[in-house]
Formats: structure tokens, C-alpha cells, sequence
């Protein structure tokens, strides 16, 4: 591989070896503290928690989301939230299989959620996709900007991750939202043990080559139990079922420190560092066509290298070359085997209470995050290299309760039993300001990322899958009058390019800060009505140039500053206690960022097309927890406008996404537990204002390319017009049951419905109805667990589209599907102390 990143390689490794050895010593110095604490005289045990005391029977867990949502800011119950939230702790984590493989399963979080079928990337999602659109990732209340549409380019540290609140549709005014999203994640760290010493040492073992293992562990620091600490490592040296060469290895280490040193104040720090070395999953599956998804076979026949083109210029008729159709492995791949990806990340992060009165709180929340990588695609052709990318994040709030007098002045005269029910008038306000500054170095090439079809994965050699090696891509290097400036070596990696005026593809030497006031109020006027508004106004101050390596001829350099406003207001009423009805109104507007977060120059600088991308929500729906709050459903419909950004200095395509949402959890005992839901929705693309359609990189299907003569990669657009989603699958049907005796033997069953989905905007060839079945089975006792988790129970040959819905690559649908993984058997074993 290129020089530069292998030393970046060698480089992390030193780094990981370094603090794997440090991490040890730590342990053992820490049994060591441990043992002489237990023996002390002066050793007071602190209060145990249930799982614990339990020495004869499996810890269970609540599912049921009544508890407190992080996502507001404010002290409410899900059930009082005007918005779609669900809470997923760790037994939902490993019931689905979120993070089983070390990266997000496209389908895993909607085996809970039934609107949230993710990006087919392998692992660079740092997030799950909602209502077709990636969600916006947050990190203990804090937003990751470094990354665009859910995906960083690097993997992502699940083995941090104690909790998640799940919302969809946007964000608001407390936490913000930069980019378009079909939703927020936000992830709750694992925290400090301020009651004992405890942890675990774990191994999973699956089968396709998969490795993971690690040890968590922490306790109280000093004998008041005023601070504590939590340390976690994980490592991952995984294979895959796709093939040729496709592996993820990373290693990882969380520390949490956390102090309580009066009832007044505390402060936790938070913190995480991972080297990764894993292939980039941005070539799947090419020529997908009915008779490929149907019965197997792949259309064969390839062009010489010398003779491959990207549009339709000098590029013959598929029918001239092509070979028969023949049955292919579902391991296959169109990846070179050179393709690569290396990374390292870290980030720290701070959050301090302080107490300044009985209901009134000062909240100070810091986050600084740090990104180097270098990714190449030979066979894309993709390249995105950053250079040192870090953005730094604070956020100062006010958080008051109180109650207005009047309300005990007219409580004689309330109705308690009438319509409006009684008169209260609390107050929960939270406001303060957050600033940001994010720095970003980043070389992108991207714009003929189409170029999948060109390659026969079955009869060729993969490591000529080089678009590199092509005439046409020759003619591109240093051609100032190509497309994107053409392309030009990447400083310090020979044999590797960027685009320098790439548009939103992500070449960009950009800094840019943001300050944010915002403000947000919920109100009960009654113990039945409530009404919550809040509003924010972020400021952004950009400067963004061509990085160093351009040529002086296409060097621009550009300013900006731009304000994006943002509302939200809900208002909810209680029919009943167990019954709240609610309708909620966001509208904002959000940012174009380039591939790493940035912001990138186009020929014209910094246009304002890239700033007014307009997104809008009307939601209004039912919750009820009924049952003695043993069930609890929830009922939404929804219409969701989320704006399509284009590579081109153009104004944003919308996209409409309207529909219906069903939920339930049940939960009569502590032995058994089930959720279900029901998903339908239409999205559609409004081209009908601009000059041209959506763009693919093919705009048929290789078997009509193949009928009709046509060109491979053709990379046309389709017309103006309205267009509904493709990689879509307007219904789904989700189902989650598990029992767990007293003994601790349980068994979890898991069950996935789609409805078809389309590969392009011809609407020609689909993926149709599909199921999934999945199980674990499952022992727990206080002292160690196990696991076996059952992927594909029934084996489907199911597939998924190369990207969903609104997502940026969805113009590459045409030239990737994805097999969807075999019946796979992966085990866990854990043993606490």
C-alpha cells in the first residue's frame, strides 16, 4: 500500500501497543487496590445493585420506554414527549444484534424500529437511518459534525455506547441539527461505577472470520465514593462473508472519571481512542438486475481497460461485449483487493453540574473530537484522505423549574374533572449558547463513483478493477478543465487523487465556528394540556479554500457568514393518564457539508444554495401505557420535508416523506417481554424546479443496457419531475418476543417484514417482498453469561439496495445490490467480577 498510509498504520499501532500495555498494567494495579481495599478494616460495602444481590437467578431488565428522554434537555417522561422517541438500552442493543458484527447492521435497529433501515456501508455508519434519510449522531447531548449523512468514513466505537435515544424526524432548539437528517441519535456513554468495583472480560466468535473481545471495568476511587472511573477496551480483528479481502480490525479504549464531591456539583469526563484498519464497503454486488435478485445469475462480459468510459461518449453498447449469464456466489463483490482504509480518532469530553438553587441547574457541556484517515477505492473510483480533521464543541445552559403563583391563587377554583383538568402552570425553561469551531483538511475524488458496472466481478481478474488503470481516468490527471478541476496527486501519496472543485463531494481546507442561542420552554397549563416551544439561531462563520496540491489556475479561496434559524413547538393533552394525544411543528434549516463535515468552495465560492436547505416536520399522534404500565404503545402520522443537496452549484431537491407509524412494547413480567411495530410511508423527490432529474451512474438496468445496446455507466440524469423514493420499502413489519426463566436460560426471537423496493428511477427492477428471521438464545447468571445469537434463522436469500432513500449515494443503485448475510452463528462469553 501507498507509503504515507502505511506509516499512518505503523504509526497507530505503535500508539494501540502502547496503551494496550498501559491498560494492562492498570488492571492489574487495580485488582492489586481492590484486594487490599476488601481486607481493609475501615472497608464499608456500599449499597449493591439488583442484579447483584440476585445470587441464585438471572438479572432481568426493563424495556418498557417510560423512563426519563435525554432528548429535550428537560425532565421528560417518553410518554410526555411530543415526538417518536425510543429509548434502546442494552438488552435491546443485544436483542438486535445492533452492534454483534463491531458496525451497525443496515437491518438491525429496525428489528425496534420499523421506519429505520440503514446505509449499506459496512462500518463507516456512525449512525442508523430514519424515515430514509441517515440520523443525526449525538454524543452525550453533544452533535458530531465530523462526518456527513450519518457516516464519518471511519468506524465507529459501539463498544462505548451504554444507551441511545432514538428520535425521528429533527432535532431541536436545545440540540441543534447542521446537516439534513431523517432523525437523531443520541448515544449515552457507559458511565462511571460509583457503587462497588465491578466488570467483565468477553469473547465473541462468529463464524466468517469474526473476532471481538474486551474488558470493562470500573468503580469508586476513593472510600466516601465521591468519584469513580469506568475503563473499557475492545479489540476486533473481523473477516467477512463478502469477498475478496474485505476485514475490519480496530482496537479501542474508554475511559470514564467522575466526581460528586458535594450534592451541588458534579462533573464527569468522557473520552475514547481507536486506530482502525478495515476495508471501506463502498463496492457491493454490481449489475443488479431481476434475474441476479430472482434466480442468481450475473450478466458476465467485460470491456478492456483501454476501452472503458464514464458517460456516453466512445462507450460501445453492453450488448457488443457481453457474455452469457451465468450463476454467481453470493461472497462476491466488486472490490479490489487493494482497496483500504486506515484510521484514528479520538475524542474527550467534559460535563459539569453545578446546583445553584432547588430547581435551578447550570449545565456545562464540552466535546472535542480528533480524526486523521486515508481511504482508497481503485475500483470506484473513491478517495478521501483527512489530513488531521478536529471540531471542538461547548455548550453553557440554564435549566429552571418553577411554578407560576397564580396557579395556587386559582387552584380553588380549578375543575379537576373538567376538560382542561386542573389549573397548574409549571415551568421547565432551558437556555443557554453553544459555540463550535470544526477544522478541515480533506481530499476527495468522487465524481465518477459510478463506475461499478464496468467491471465482470465472475470472470475477471479483482485487481484489475482500477479505474486508475483506464484510458479515461489517465485523461482526467491534470486536466484543469475536466469536471471537478480534474484530477491532481494527493500530496505525500503518490498514485492518488482528488478533485479539487469537486462541489459538496468534500475536498475542502475549511475552519468555520458557529454560536448558537436557543432557548426552550415546556409548559403544563394543566395537569392535562402542555405546550413546549423553543427556538435557536446558529451563525456560522466560514472561510474554505482549495487545499494545498491545487494548481494555482483553479486555486479559490472564499467567506461567508450565514445564519440558519430553527423552531420547534408541540402542544399534548392528557385524555386520560395513561392517554396523551400530540402535535408537533419543527421547521429549520440546515447545512451542505462536504464528505468529512467541512465546507467546500465551488468555482463560485460559497454559494448560498448550500445554506438554505429547508427542513420541515409535521407529526401528531397517540401514546398510551396501559396495563398498570405494563404496555406501551404509540401511534404517529407524519410528514417530513428533508432537502436533497446536489453536487452542483444548485438549489437543494426536497423530498417529502409522509406516513404512519405503529408501536408497542409489552412487558408483563420480568420474564418475558415483545415489540412490534408497523411502518408504511411514501417519499418523494420533488425535481420538478430545476434544469435536470436525480442523476444515477446508470439509469437502466445492465439487462436493458444488454437488450437495448446501451452504454454501461452511463452517468445521465433523468428528467425534472416528481419521483418517489427508490431503495425503499414503503411498509414494514417488525416483531421482538423474549423469555427468560428464573434460572436465566432465555430465548429471543426477532422477525423483519419489507415491502419491495426499486433500484432506479426508471422503476423497472425491484427487490420484492422480503422476511428475516433472527434468534439468540441466551444464559445469565451474576457471576458470567453467554450467548449464541442466530442470524438468517431460515436462511433467506434476501438483498438489500446499494443505498436508501434519500441518501446521497442512492445514484449508485443501479450499479450495487447487496446480498444479504447467510444463516451466521456467532457466540459471546462473558465472566464478571
Amino acid at each position: 500500500m501507498l507509503a504515507s498510509i502505511s506509516s499512518l498504520r505503523h504509526t497507530s499501532q505503535n500508539l494501540i501497543g502502547n496503551l494496550f500495555l498501559r491498560t494492562i498494567l492498570f488492571l492489574s494495579l487495580s485488582s492489586t487496590l481492590l484486594s487490599q481495599t476488601l481486607n481493609s478494616p475501615n472497608y464499608e460495602n456500599p449499597p449493591l445493585l439488583p442484579e447483584i444481590l440476585v445470587e441464585s437467578a438471572a438479572p432481568f431488565s426493563d424495556v418498557l420506554p417510560t423512563d426519563s428522554s435525554s432528548v429535550y434537555g428537560l425532565d421528560l417522561k417518553v410518554v410526555d414527549t411530543p415526538r417518536q422517541i425510543t429509548p434502546i438500552n442494552q438488552t435491546l442493543i443485544r436483542s438486535s444484534g445492533m452492534a454483534a458484527q463491531g458496525y451497525i447492521d443496515p437491518l438491525s435497529t429496525a428489528f425496534l424500529i420499523p421506519g429505520a433501515i440503514s446505509e449499506n456501508s459496512g462500518a463507516l455508519m456512525a449512525a442508523p437511518s430514519v424515515r430514509g434519510m441517515a440520523a443525526q449522531p449525538y454524543i452525550n447531548g453533544i452533535q458530531f459534525t465530523a462526518l456527513q449523512s450519518g457516516m464519518p468514513l471511519t468506524p465507529f466505537n459501539w463498544n462505548m455506547v451504554e444507551s441511545e435515544d432514538i428520535t425521528e424526524g429533527p432535532a431541536n432548539a436545545v440540540f441543534g441539527q447542521q446537516q439534513p437528517a431523517g432523525g437523531t441519535v443520541n448515544y449515552i456513554t457507559k458511565q462511571p461505577y460509583f457503587d462497588q468495583f465491578r466488570g467483565q472480560i468477553w469473547d465473541t466468535t462468529g463464524m466468517y472470520e469474526n473476532y471481538m473481545w474486551g474488558v470493562d471495568m470500573g468503580g469508586p476511587i476513593d472510600k466516601a465514593h465521591k468519584s469513580a472511573y469506568r475503563l473499557s477496551y475492545m479489540g476486533i480483528e473481523n473477516g467477512s462473508y463478502y469477498q475478496p479481502n474485505v476485514h475490519n480490525d480496530q482496537q479501542n479504549i474508554y475511559l470514564a472519571l467522575g466526581a460528586r464531591p458535594s450534592e451541588t456539583y458534579a462533573v464527569d469526563f468522557f473520552s475514547d481512542f481507536g486506530t482502525y484498519d478495515f476495508t471501506p464497503m463502498m463496492a457491493w454486488m454490481n449489475r443488479p438486475t431481476s434475474a441476479l435478485i430472482q434466480n442468481g445469475f450475473y450478466n458476465t462480459g467485460a470491456l478492456p481497460l483501454s476501452q472503458i468510459q464514464i458517460g456516453t461518449v466512445n462507450n460501445p453498447g453492453f450488448a457488443t461485449y457481453a457474455g452469457p449469464l451465468e450463476p454467481i456466489s453470493r461472497r462476491l463483490v466488486a472490490n479490489n483487493p487493494e482497496t483500504e482504509g486506515r484510521a484514528y480518532t479520538g475524542f474527550v469530553q467534559l460535563v459539569q453540574r453545578l446546583k445553584l438553587g432547588e430547581n435551578i441547574q447550570l449545565r456545562n457541556n464540552t466535546f472535542a473530537y480528533y480524526g486523521r484517515n486515508a481511504v482508497v477505492v481503485p475500483s470506484a473510483y473513491y478517495t478521501e484522505v483527512a489530513m488531521g480533521d478536529y471540531e471542538i464543541d461547548n455548550r453553557t445552559e440554564l435549566i429552571a423549574q418553577f411554578s407560576t403563583p397564580m396557579s395556587l391563587q386559582n387552584k380553588n377554583h380549578s375543575h379537576e374533572g373538567g376538560f382542561f383538568g386542573q389549573l397548574l402552570l409549571k415551568h421547565q425553561i432551558d437556555a443557554g449558547v453553544e459555540w463550535g469551531f470544526e477544522h478541515n483538511l480533506d481530499y476527495e475524488s468522487q465524481l465518477y463513483f459510478g463506475s461499478a458496472n464496468a467491471w465482470d466481478i465472475l470472470r475477471t481478474n479483482p485487481l484489475s478493477w482500477n479505474l486508475t488503470q483506464t484510458a479515461f481516468f489517465q485523461s482526467l490527471i491534470g486536466n484543469p478543465i475536466a469536471p471537478g478541476g480534474g484530477e491532481w496527486p494527493i500530496p505525500g501519496m503518490s498514485g492518488v487523487y482528488f478533485e479539487p472543485l469537486n462541489g459538496s463531494a468534500g475536498t475542502t481546507d475549511s475552519n468555520y465556528w458557529t454560536v448558537a442561542p436557543f432557548y426552550q420552554h415546556y409548559l403544563e397549563i394543566t395537569d392535562r394540556l402542555s405546550v413546549l416551544f423553543g427556538a435557536r439561531a446558529t451563525t456560522y462563520f466560514i472561510s474554505s479554500q482549495t487545499p494545498p496540491g491545487t494548481p494555482p489556475e483553479l486555486f479559490i479561496k472564499a467567506q461567508t457568514i450565514q445564519e440558519l434559524p430553527m423552531i420547534n413547538a408541540s402542544v399534548s393533552y392528557k385524555v386520560f393518564p395513561w392517554w396523551t394525544v400530540y402535535f408537533s411543528y419543527n421547521f429549520l434549516y440546515v447545512a451542505n457539508v462536504g464528505a468529512v463535515g467541512g465546507f467546500n468552495v465551488y468555482p463560485t465560492g460559497l454559494p448560498s444554495s448550500s445554506f438554505n436547505l429547508q427542513e420541515q416536520l409535521f407529526e401528531g399522534g397517540f401514546k398510551w401505557s396501559i396495563l398498570h404500565d405494563k404496555l406501551y404503545a404509540s401511534m404517529a402520522g407524519f410528514s417530513q420535508q428533508i432537502p436533497l443537496f446536489n453536487f452542483v452549484n444548485a438549489p437543494p431537491t426536497l423530498s417529502n416523506v409522509t406516513g404512519l407509524e405503529l408501536n408497542f412494547t409489552y412487558q408483563p413480567t420480568n420474564h418475558i417481554w415483545m415489540r412490534a411495530g408497523y411502518f408504511f410511508a411514501q417519499g418523494i423527490e420533488d425535481w420538478s424546479g430545476l434544469p435536470f432529474g436525480p442523476p444515477m451512474s446508470q439509469t437502466y438496468s445492465t439487462a436493458l443496457a444488454f437488450r437495448a445496446n446501451l452504454p454501461i455507466n452511463n452517468n445521465e440524469s433523468f428528467p425534472p419531475g416528481n419521483y418517489p423514493f427508490i431503495g425503499w420499502p414503503e411498509q414494514v413489519i417488525n416483531a421482538m418476543v423474549t423469555y427468560q426463566t428464573d434460572l436465566g436460560l432465555g430465548l429471543t426471537l426477532g422477525g423483519l417484514v419489507m415491502s419491495p423496493q426499486f433500484l432506479g428511477y426508471n422503476y423497472s427492477t425491484a427487490i420484492p417482498w422480503q422476511f428475516l428471521l433472527n434468534a439468540r438464545i441466551f444464559y445469565s447468571h451474576p457471576k458470567w453469561e453467554a450467548s449464541l445469537w442466530i442470524y438468517n434463522l431460515t436462511n433467506e436469500h434476501y438483498w438489500l439496495p446499494y443505498a436508501i432513500g434519500s441518501m446521497p449515494d442512492r445514484t449508485n443503485d443501479y450499479g450495487g445490490i447487496v446480498p444479504g448475510l447467510p444463516f451466521w452463528v456467532q457466540g459471546t462469553f462473558a465472566w464478571k467480577f
